[in-house]
């Protein structure tokens, strides 16, 4: 391994996504088919969730960092990369309870990360990092997409956003530790 800094790409997402899974095992009340992932961030075990998606948004924004100081890539797919993350801490703040704000903030994550990954794609690290940037962001797209349709019933579907969400999460995840675990092991400055 010559370059462990990028790991942090890899550690985070994993970690916030390891959180997710846990507060949802050990919160009865939660539904695939009724509830939104930030349910979990109102009831008894509220910290686990909001802790996950904190550290997600910290460790993103980092790597996100990373990638525009060692790659001197363009700023715009990095800027998007870094302002998805600032939400997806700030999720952790703002949970449901603050209505409006709250989506607000969680559209930004669900709609800016994938659009700066799927720019980011377009930087050629190897052909395999490019194209899994760009498919995972089309389909993290696509994914919330067909979510909000789900959650306004546009498409009658008996899911929760949760799944669509939580199915977002795992690409954008899948995304930053691919290429988190790839520069790990070829990034020479």
């Amino acid at each position: 391994m010559r370059d462990k800094k990028f790991m942090i790409g890899f550690i985070g997402p994993v970690i916030t996504i390891l959180l997710i899974f846990l507060d949802i095992s050990i919160s009865p009340y939660f539904s695939w088919y009724a509830n939104s992932l930030s349910s979990l961030g109102i009831h008894r075990y509220y910290f686990i969730f909001d802790s996950a998606v904190m550290i997600g948004g910290i460790s993103v924004f980092i790597f996100a960092l990373l990638l525009y100081r060692e790659l001197a890539v363009k700023f715009l797919s990095i800027g998007l990369i870094m302002t998805g993350s600032v939400s997806l801490f700030f999720i952790g703040i703002f949970n449901e309870n603050f209505g409006n704000l709250h989506l607000a903030i969680a559209i930004i994550y669900f709609i800016l990360t994938p659009l700066g990954i799927i720019l980011f794609s377009f930087y050629r690290i190897r052909p395999f990092i490019s194209y899994y940037g760009f498919i995972s962001g089309v389909l993290s797209l696509i994914t919330i997409i067909f979510g909000i349709f789900v959650l306004f019933k546009y498409i009658d579907i008996r899911i929760g956003l949760s799944v669509t969400e939580m199915a977002e999460a795992i690409l954008l995840s899948s995304w930053s530790s691919v290429t988190g675990l790839y520069l790990c092991y070829h990034h020479a400055k």
